[in-house]
């Protein structure tokens, strides 16, 4: 077997733990900005943030959840993507959502992320 193949659910799962780091971080800033703290230091570091998530984002999607949820985005971020389930699915993909929305709610300032 290719070693490529053995590591790639490492990979996969590095990348959804960056993913949510970077999610962790874009909420502070969020949090910041809606107090209007942000100063001009934290909006130059934390701004291009937004892009590198955006890009994490959109691999995670395409590629992750495509294997996890064993079907085609119809949506562009993960976010979307698990909202719909969310809302329309049942069985394990449904439980899939509700497994994320543990992990993205309670960071999200507004409390519902998902």
């Amino acid at each position: 077997m290719s070693q490529a193949i053995i590591l790639a659910p490492v990979y996969a799962l590095l990348l959804l733990y960056a993913l949510w780091v970077v999610y962790l971080a874009v909420m502070n800033l969020k949090r910041g900005k809606t107090a209007n703290t942000l100063t001009f230091w934290p909006k130059f570091f934390g701004y291009p943030l937004l892009f590198v998530g955006l890009v994490l984002d959109l691999i995670c999607n395409v590629f992750i959840l495509t294997i996890i949820l064993v079907e085609l985005p119809r949506e562009l971020t993960v976010t979307s993507r698990l909202k719909r389930h969310n809302k329309t699915s049942s069985g394990w993909r449904k439980a899939v959502a509700v497994w994320a929305e543990q992990l993205l709610d309670q960071f999200d300032p507004s409390g519902d992320h998902i």
